[in-house]
Protein backbone atom coordinates (compact mmCIF):
# COMPACT_ATOMS: atom_id res chain seq x y z
CA UNK A 1 0.00 0.00 0.00
CA UNK A 2 1.32 3.58 -0.89
CA UNK A 3 0.02 5.93 1.23
CA UNK A 4 0.87 8.95 -0.17
CA UNK A 5 -0.99 7.72 -3.82
CA UNK A 6 -3.83 7.02 -1.64
CA UNK A 7 -4.37 10.63 -0.09
CA UNK A 8 -3.50 12.21 -3.83
CA UNK A 9 -6.54 9.90 -5.01
CA UNK A 10 -8.44 11.85 -2.35
CA UNK A 11 -7.05 14.70 -3.19
CA UNK A 12 -4.91 15.64 -0.45
CA UNK A 13 -1.27 16.18 -0.76
CA UNK A 14 1.39 16.67 1.89
CA UNK A 15 3.38 19.91 2.59
CA UNK A 16 6.50 20.15 3.97
CA UNK A 17 5.53 21.12 7.92
CA UNK A 18 7.64 23.74 8.04
CA UNK A 19 5.74 25.65 5.66
CA UNK A 20 2.49 24.94 8.42
CA UNK A 21 4.82 25.77 11.46
CA UNK A 22 6.30 28.93 9.86
CA UNK A 23 2.31 30.24 9.88
CA UNK A 24 2.15 29.29 13.68
CA UNK A 25 1.96 32.64 16.01
CA UNK A 26 0.06 31.08 18.80
CA UNK A 27 2.82 31.57 21.25
CA UNK A 28 2.58 27.92 22.29
CA UNK A 29 5.12 25.67 22.92
CA UNK A 30 5.53 22.74 21.46
CA UNK A 31 7.37 19.71 19.19
CA UNK A 32 5.87 18.11 15.99
CA UNK A 33 6.76 14.45 17.59
CA UNK A 34 8.20 12.29 20.29
CA UNK A 35 9.63 8.89 19.35
CA UNK A 36 9.50 6.32 21.97
CA UNK A 37 11.00 2.93 20.96
CA UNK A 38 8.65 2.14 18.12
CA UNK A 39 5.70 4.70 19.07
CA UNK A 40 5.62 7.73 18.06
CA UNK A 41 3.46 10.37 19.51
CA UNK A 42 2.03 13.67 17.40
CA UNK A 43 1.13 16.89 18.83
CA UNK A 44 -2.78 17.78 18.29
CA UNK A 45 -3.45 18.85 15.03
CA UNK A 46 -6.65 21.21 14.02
CA UNK A 47 -8.11 21.48 10.64
CA UNK A 48 -6.33 23.93 8.36
CA UNK A 49 -6.55 24.94 4.97
CA UNK A 50 -4.14 26.75 3.20
CA UNK A 51 -2.14 26.63 6.55
CA UNK A 52 -4.56 28.70 8.20
CA UNK A 53 -7.56 27.82 10.52
CA UNK A 54 -10.38 26.24 9.03
CA UNK A 55 -13.70 25.58 10.22
CA UNK A 56 -13.97 27.18 13.13
CA UNK A 57 -16.15 27.93 15.95
CA UNK A 58 -18.60 24.95 18.04
CA UNK A 59 -20.02 22.26 16.53
CA UNK A 60 -24.05 22.34 17.68
CA UNK A 61 -23.67 26.21 16.98
CA UNK A 62 -21.51 27.76 14.46
CA UNK A 63 -21.16 24.25 13.27
CA UNK A 64 -22.86 21.24 11.51
CA UNK A 65 -22.25 17.76 12.57
CA UNK A 66 -21.14 17.47 9.07
CA UNK A 67 -19.45 20.70 8.81
CA UNK A 68 -17.40 19.10 12.50
CA UNK A 69 -16.72 15.58 10.47
CA UNK A 70 -15.43 17.61 7.52
CA UNK A 71 -13.26 19.24 10.44
CA UNK A 72 -12.03 15.98 12.15
CA UNK A 73 -10.76 14.70 8.50
CA UNK A 74 -8.79 17.95 7.99
CA UNK A 75 -7.70 17.64 11.38
CA UNK A 76 -6.37 13.96 10.78
CA UNK A 77 -4.76 15.20 7.40
CA UNK A 78 -2.85 17.92 9.71
CA UNK A 79 -1.95 14.89 11.81
CA UNK A 80 -0.51 12.56 8.52
CA UNK A 81 1.48 16.14 7.37
CA UNK A 82 3.44 15.58 10.72
CA UNK A 83 3.82 11.99 10.32
CA UNK A 84 5.26 12.27 6.90
CA UNK A 85 7.66 14.78 8.75
CA UNK A 86 8.70 12.52 11.44
CA UNK A 87 8.78 9.17 9.31
CA UNK A 88 9.81 10.40 5.82
CA UNK A 89 7.76 7.70 4.44
CA UNK A 90 3.78 7.52 5.46
CA UNK A 91 3.78 3.89 4.83
CA UNK A 92 6.47 2.90 7.92
CA UNK A 93 3.35 3.70 9.95
CA UNK A 94 2.64 -0.15 10.70
CA UNK A 95 -0.45 0.74 13.20
CA UNK A 96 -2.70 3.75 14.66
CA UNK A 97 -2.79 2.64 18.34
CA UNK A 98 -4.46 5.53 19.97
CA UNK A 99 -6.71 9.18 18.70
CA UNK A 100 -7.64 11.59 21.33
CA UNK A 101 -10.46 13.88 19.62
CA UNK A 102 -11.79 16.67 21.16
CA UNK A 103 -14.67 18.55 19.45
CA UNK A 104 -15.20 22.09 20.65
CA UNK A 105 -18.94 22.11 21.40
CA UNK A 106 -22.10 23.66 22.04
CA UNK A 107 -24.13 23.69 25.00
CA UNK A 108 -25.98 20.38 24.84
CA UNK A 109 -24.16 18.98 22.14
CA UNK A 110 -23.69 15.19 22.51
CA UNK A 111 -22.69 13.98 18.90
CA UNK A 112 -19.03 14.14 19.19
CA UNK A 113 -18.04 10.63 18.38
CA UNK A 114 -19.92 11.20 15.03
CA UNK A 115 -17.58 14.06 14.72
CA UNK A 116 -14.54 12.38 15.05
CA UNK A 117 -15.40 9.86 12.73
CA UNK A 118 -14.00 12.41 9.96
CA UNK A 119 -10.92 11.54 11.37
CA UNK A 120 -10.88 7.78 11.61
CA UNK A 121 -12.39 7.49 8.64
CA UNK A 122 -9.61 9.62 6.80
CA UNK A 123 -7.08 6.96 8.36
CA UNK A 124 -9.11 4.00 7.50
CA UNK A 125 -9.50 5.43 3.84
CA UNK A 126 -5.43 5.60 3.73
CA UNK A 127 -4.47 2.94 6.36
CA UNK A 128 -7.66 0.40 6.12
CA UNK A 129 -7.54 -1.58 9.21
CA UNK A 130 -4.22 -0.34 10.54
CA UNK A 131 -5.61 2.66 10.52
CA UNK A 132 -7.97 1.71 13.37
CA UNK A 133 -7.13 2.07 16.91
CA UNK A 134 -8.23 2.96 20.04
CA UNK A 135 -10.08 6.34 20.28
CA UNK A 136 -11.47 8.72 22.39
CA UNK A 137 -13.73 11.52 21.72
CA UNK A 138 -14.19 14.58 23.93
CA UNK A 139 -16.31 17.28 23.79
CA UNK A 140 -14.97 20.48 25.36
CA UNK A 141 -16.05 24.15 25.31
CA UNK A 142 -13.21 26.12 23.35
CA UNK A 143 -9.93 25.39 21.74
CA UNK A 144 -7.08 27.12 21.03
CA UNK A 145 -7.96 29.19 17.67
CA UNK A 146 -11.46 28.47 18.15
CA UNK A 147 -10.83 25.74 16.39
CA UNK A 148 -13.89 22.93 16.09
CA UNK A 149 -11.84 20.03 17.02
CA UNK A 150 -8.22 19.07 17.91
CA UNK A 151 -6.92 15.68 17.08
CA UNK A 152 -3.85 13.56 18.77
CA UNK A 153 -2.28 10.39 17.78
CA UNK A 154 -0.09 7.96 18.82
CA UNK A 155 1.02 5.36 16.16
CA UNK A 156 3.35 2.09 16.47
CA UNK A 157 5.66 2.34 13.57
CA UNK A 158 8.88 -0.15 11.66
CA UNK A 159 11.39 1.55 14.51
CA UNK A 160 13.75 2.73 12.13
CA UNK A 161 15.00 6.32 12.08
CA UNK A 162 13.21 9.34 13.04
CA UNK A 163 13.59 12.96 11.91
CA UNK A 164 14.33 15.24 14.85
CA UNK A 165 11.26 16.96 16.14
CA UNK A 166 10.20 20.19 14.94
CA UNK A 167 9.51 23.21 16.87
CA UNK A 168 7.21 25.85 16.99
CA UNK A 169 8.33 29.90 17.23
CA UNK A 170 7.34 29.32 20.22
CA UNK A 171 9.07 26.80 21.50
CA UNK A 172 12.22 28.22 20.63
CA UNK A 173 14.95 29.55 23.52
CA UNK A 174 13.96 32.99 24.13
Amino acid sequence: MNAERRLAELGLAIPPLAETYALDTSGAKFVSHLAVGELLYLSGTVPEKDGLPHLTGAVGAELTIEQGYEAARSAAHSSLVALSHALGDLDRMRQVVQMTGWVNSAPGFHDQPRVINGATDLLVEVYGRRGLGTRAAIGCRGLGYDSSVEIVLVVRFDGGPVSEPMETAGAAPG
